[in-house]
């Protein structure tokens, strides 16, 4: 049954995700911070004012920073996307060990990443040069598209590696959260490009019918009130690297905030 996006709606089912998040052995929200300073920057929009993105009062889009080597990405999606207890496993699989004991969720990670592998140079450089957000005009060119084929019955990480590589655009989802998208939305299986511009059509509709700033979107999901940022509970920390002590900006990308209006993880994955 269709539930309206209101403001309420989505800082509720926010708050109900972040609170398992909390009680959650990965403490997602804190490796989603670590992976948002390493991987990410908040750059200012650069689109024209006829661009729909403008109607909500757009300034900033996030990104995927320059120069990020494949290496650093891998430890990003793993801490935010792979229970921890498989981390080693599968960076011990991509450097060509034995993947005995990768179990069948983490062989699906494993193949996702060394499929991006070969290609990493071209698809980051493109993502890092893609200014833009899900509710820009011109948010999806033809070269993502075409990537995008993919129905979301499919791997859940293949549309996992597109949220680290557009934050703003894509979407990710969880086999529990991709059934409860289906059923909010009535869809069968698309594909992920169809996917996503429902999304964008349906956040657009209650953007405009709620006074939804894209700044005030940003601000919905409040990680510290369910769990206080700790950089020492940060899996694969990068040496050299200052966390910080809190969650920063405000701001928060697109991609987590729709995810989590529909993504609870277990206690214990």
């Amino acid at each position: 049954m269709y539930q309206e996006i209101t403001p309420a709606w989505m800082r509720l089912q926010i708050e109900i995700s972040n609170k398992q998040a909390a009680i959650n052995r990965n403490l997602y929200p804190i490796q989603e911070q670590a992976t948002q300073m390493e991987l990410w920057e908040y750059v200012p929009c650069n689109c024209d004012e006829t661009c729909t993105c403008k109607k909500f009062g757009c300034t900033h889009h996030w990104k995927l920073k320059k120069d990020i080597r494949f290496e650093d990405f891998v430890t990003g999606f793993l801490r935010m996307f792979v229970d921890c207890h498989q981390h080693q496993n599968i960076l011990d699989t991509l450097d060509g060990k034995d993947s005995t004991y990768l179990n069948s969720r983490a062989i699906g990670a494993f193949r996702v990443l060394h499929s991006l592998k070969k290609d990493w140079a071209i698809i980051s450089a493109k993502a890092a040069s893609h200014n833009k957000t899900l509710f820009c005009d011109d948010s999806i060119d033809s070269f993502f598209k075409n990537h995008w084929s993919f129905y979301i019955s499919e791997s859940i990480y293949k549309a996992k590696q597109f949220c680290l590589l557009l934050p703003d655009i894509c979407i990710p989802y969880d086999t529990r959260s991709r059934e409860k998208l289906k059923t909010h939305f009535g869809l069968r299986d698309i594909n992920y490009y169809q996917f996503l511009a429902m999304l964008r059509r349906e956040f657009i509709k209650s953007m405009e019918q709620n006074r939804i700033s894209l700044s005030m979107m940003r601000s919905f999901d409040k990680p510290h009130k369910q769990l206080p940022f700790n950089s020492n509970l940060i899996s694969l920390r990068r040496p050299g690297i200052e966390y910080g002590t809190e969650y920063v900006p405000d701001e928060r990308q697109i991609s987590i905030v729709i995810d989590k209006c529909f993504y609870q993880p277990k206690s214990c994955e």
